[in-house]
C-alpha cells in the first residue's frame, strides 16, 4: 500500500488550477481540522531564518536540520529534520492570519499514518511553552488553514517572580 503524500490546500489547488485535474484518488487529503501540530514564531530582534534554525537545533536537541528548496516555501527553501518518527520543518512564515510572525514551524509523523493527530497538538503546546520561556512569542493555531479558526498565544510572564506554572503567559487569540 502506498503511503498518502500530504499537500498543503494552496498547493493543491494549484496543481487543480494548472491541470483542471482533481486528483483526490491519488492524495489523502486531510479535513480541516486533522492538520498535524504547527507554531508561529515571532523572531527576536533581526533574527534570520538561518539563525532561528540554528536556535532550534538547540533549544528542540534534534540535531542539526537539513536545507532544502521547495517552490511551494517562501523564497523557496524550507530545513527539515526527521527524528524520533517526527518530521519537523521550519520556514519562513506566510499565514495572512498570523502576520506579526516570521517563522513556521511544523510536527508530522515521519513515514507514518497516524489516525488521532492528538499528539502533535500537544507535542506543539509543549514546544510553544518551552521556546516562550526562551524569550519568543509563538502562536498555535487552533485549526490550521481555516481563517478564524482561533489560536493560542504563548509568551514569557514578565513577573520575574512566577512559579514554574506561571512562566508562560497563554492566551486566546
Amino acid at each position: 500500500m502506498v503511503e498518502p503524500y500530504w499537500l498543503k490546500a494552496s498547493t493543491l489547488q494549484r496543481f487543480i488550477e494548472l491541470t483542471g485535474k482533481h486528483t483526490s484518488a491519488l492524495i489523502e487529503i486531510p479535513a480541516a481540522n486533522a492538520m498535524f501540530g504547527n507554531l508561529f514564531v515571532k523572531k527576536i530582534g533581526s533574527q534570520s531564518l538561518d539563525s532561528f534554525v540554528s536556535e532550534m537545533s538547540n533549544q528542540l536537541g534534534c540535531g542539526k536540520f537539513e536545507e532544502r528548496q521547495s517552490s511551494n516555501y517562501v523564497d523557496e527553501r524550507y530545513f527539515r529534520r526527521a527524528t524520533l518518527g517526527i518530521v519537523v520543518e521550519i520556514a519562513l512564515a506566510d499565514e495572512p492570519e498570523f502576520d506579526s510572525c516570521d517563522f513556521w514551524i511544523s510536527f508530522q509523523p515521519d513515514s507514518v499514518h497516524l489516525e488521532d493527530k492528538s499528539f502533535f497538538d500537544g507535542l506543539a503546546d509543549c514546544v510553544a511553552r518551552k521556546l516562550a520561556i526562551c524569550g519568543w512569542q509563538v502562536i498555535r493555531p487552533l485549526s490550521f488553514g481555516r481563517a478564524g479558526g482561533g489560536a493560542i498565544l504563548y509568551r514569557l510572564n514578565p513577573a520575574s517572580n512566577s512559579s514554574i506554572r506561571e512562566r508562560v503567559i497563554v492566551e486566546d487569540v
